[in-house]
This record gives C-alpha cells, sequence and structure tokens, in this order.
C-alpha cells in the first residue's frame, strides 16, 4: 500500500522521500541547490526500464520544488511544501524546468513505475496524477 512508501497524503511533498529530497536541499547553499535537484531529476530520467518508487517520488518532489520556485504563488497552498522554497530557492533555468516536466509526464505514465502502482494498488492514483499536473501548470507546461 501507499503506507509502506511512507506517504500521508497525495501531495507533491507528502511522503518521506520527498522530505528527505528537501531536507538535503534545505541543508545544502542555493548555489548547489541545482545540481542536487538535478541529480534527482536525472535518477528517473536516465534510468533504464523499470523505475523504484524511492526514486520516483524524490524525482517528483525535486520536479515540484522547481515549480515552487518558478510559480511560488500557485505553489503556495501545497501541502507539505517547505516554507523556505517561497524565499528565493535557487536558480532556476530552462534544462531544469524542462528536466521537471519530463519527469512529472514520466511519473504518470504506469509502464516501468513502481511508484504508479502503488498509487493504483491504493485506489488514489487519480489524486497523484492531479498532484503532477498541478506541478507541471507551474512549470508552464504546455504538453510540449
Amino acid at each position: 500500500s501507499v503506507a509502506t512508501m511512507g506517504a500521508w497524503g497525495s501531495g507533491l511533498f507528502d511522503n518521506d522521500n520527498a522530505l528527505d529530497v528537501m531536507g538535503d536541499l534545505e541543508d545544502s547553499t542555493p548555489q548547489g541547490r541545482p545540481d542536487l535537484v538535478v541529480a534527482a531529476l536525472d535518477e528517473v530520467l536516465l534510468a533504464d526500464g523499470y523505475i523504484e518508487a524511492p526514486e520516483m517520488s524524490a524525482a517528483v518532489a525535486a520536479a515540484a520544488a522547481v515549480g515552487a520556485v518558478v510559480n511560488p504563488g500557485a505553489a503556495v497552498e501545497e501541502s507539505s511544501r517547505p516554507h523556505w522554497l517561497a524565499a528565493d530557492a535557487f536558480e532556476v533555468d530552462e534544462e531544469l524546468i524542462e528536466k521537471s516536466r519530463r519527469v512529472l509526464r514520466r511519473a504518470i505514465r504506469a509502464q516501468d513505475n513502481e511508484w504508479y502502482e502503488l498509487w493504483a494498488e491504493s485506489g488514489t492514483a487519480d489524486e497523484m496524477v492531479a498532484s503532477c499536473q498541478r506541478a507541471l501548470a507551474w512549470l508552464g507546461d504546455r504538453d510540449d
């Protein structure tokens, strides 16, 4: 179940892996954060085949963090969103935005995706997909 994944909600930051990623980001310098975000995104983007749930939930949180930096006004309502994200958290460039969009789009594809399977098993995949689509909107996703 989703409970075994350490999740308490279907929000983008409502799980243990997200907390870990956000903690690492907070502990880093603003200059060091983009590299940490890229590392989390690339865990998914460079994966060949099946993607495990911890990597996916971490990457989704990293992508959501980019979205929260791009569009803090929209992200402010997101549950479990770290407050430091609102204050100039880190520099975001087109590459970070594009990688974030790609991770979020990958997250909502069921194929080779343990994270999606766990949500589907618990009957809450729709809520998780809605969360990812929210973050895509923050990133100005045009489905390009």
